[in-house]
C-alpha cells in the first residue's frame, strides 16, 4: 500500500512542481505523509483531501492569528498617542487652567478658548488633545 501510495504521492507532487515553490511542494508533500501516516488506510486522493482540508484550518487560523496581532499594534499605537496628548495637555495644563478661571461657568474647555479667542492649535494641542483634555476636566480620562 506505501508503495501505491507513493506512487500517487509522486504523481501529484509532479503535477504541482510548476505551480508551487519548492519550499511549498515540501511542505505539502510532509503534510501528506504524515497524514499517510496516521491513516494509512485512507487512499491517496483522501489524504490529498485531507491535507487540503488541514491547510485551508491553518489558513484560517494564520488568518486570525494576523487579526488579533494587527489589533495588539493598533491598541499599543493608540495608547502611545493617548500618552502623547497627555503629555502635550499636561504641559499646556497652566494655561488651560488660566482660561477657565478667567472664563467661569462655560460648559466646556472648547467654549472658554473661544470666549479668549485661543484655538487649541495656539496652545500646541490638537483638536483630539481637545477631547481628551474635556474627558480629563470631567473626570473621565484619567
Amino acid at each position: 500500500m506505501t508503495d501505491q501510495f507513493d506512487a500517487q504521492l509522486d504523481k501529484a507532487l509532479d503535477s504541482m512542481r510548476d505551480m508551487l515553490p519548492e519550499s511549498s511542494l515540501l511542505y505539502l508533500e510532509t503534510k501528506l505523509r504524515r497524514i499517510h501516516a496516521e491513516r494509512p488506510d485512507l487512499t491517496g486522493s483522501e489524504v490529498v483531501n485531507m491535507a487540503f482540508d488541514v491547510l485551508e484550518g491553518e489558513k484560517i487560523d494564520a488568518r486570525l492569528a494576523m487579526e488579533a496581532a494587527q489589533a495588539r499594534v493598533a491598541e499599543a499605537a493608540a495608547a502611545e498617542a493617548r500618552d502623547a496628548s497627555m503629555q502635550r495637555i499636561a504641559g499646556r495644563s497652566a494655561e488651560l487652567g488660566a482660561v477657565e478661571a478667567r472664563y467661569p461657568g462655560r460648559a466646556t474647555l472648547a467654549e472658554a478658548l473661544a470666549d479668549a479667542g485661543i484655538s487649541w492649535a495656539y496652545l500646541g494641542l490638537s483638536e483630539e488633545d481637545g477631547v481628551l483634555a474635556e474627558e480629563i476636566r470631567r473626570g473621565f480620562g484619567k
